[in-house]
């Protein structure tokens, strides 16, 4: 439990830095990552982030005019608008996080194909539990953002 409370300590020092060194709030920081990972619509963009859609157009207007995103028409659907990541973002994201990223390669590389297993079906389960224990909880306005939806 300790190691996994430290883990959400970190995770949560790194993303208040994110936020910081981006020049972001925590939400539109929060948004960009969503992106980032591949939410590409308005609409999905706002389901993730628990938002009206309304409120994530101020999200996605504050990340355009900080030059981290581009709305432009969706090639497949006419009425649809796709959002992406600038160049600019995908480079001070890749600064950011690239280190981060070729540590856990480094870290995973040495371990073997059953231990990550293990590791990874732990977190999965864990992160499930911890969706569906939020989901059933009174009051609760925050939204699931876990790639398993």
């Amino acid at each position: 439990m300790d190691a996994l409370r430290d883990l959400s300590v970190a995770q949560d020092r790194l993303d208040q830095y994110a936020a910081q060194l981006l020049g972001l709030n925590r939400t539109d920081q929060r948004a960009l990552d969503m992106i980032g990972s591949g939410t590409d619509s308005p609409a999905a963009l706002a389901s993730a982030l628990g938002m009206s859609t309304g409120a994530t157009s101020a999200v996605l207007d504050r990340l355009e005019a900080a030059g981290y995103v581009r709305r432009s028409p969706d090639p497949e659907h006419r009425r649809r608008t796709r959002v992406t990541m600038t160049e600019e973002a995908e480079a001070r994201c890749a600064d950011l996080f690239g280190p981060i990223e070729v540590a856990t390669t480094r870290q995973a590389a040495a371990r073997s194909n059953a231990a990550l297993r293990d590791i990874a079906a732990f977190l999965t389960e864990h992160t499930a539990f911890i969706h569906d224990y939020l989901d059933q909880r009174p009051g609760n306005g925050v939204p699931r953002t876990d790639r398993s939806g």
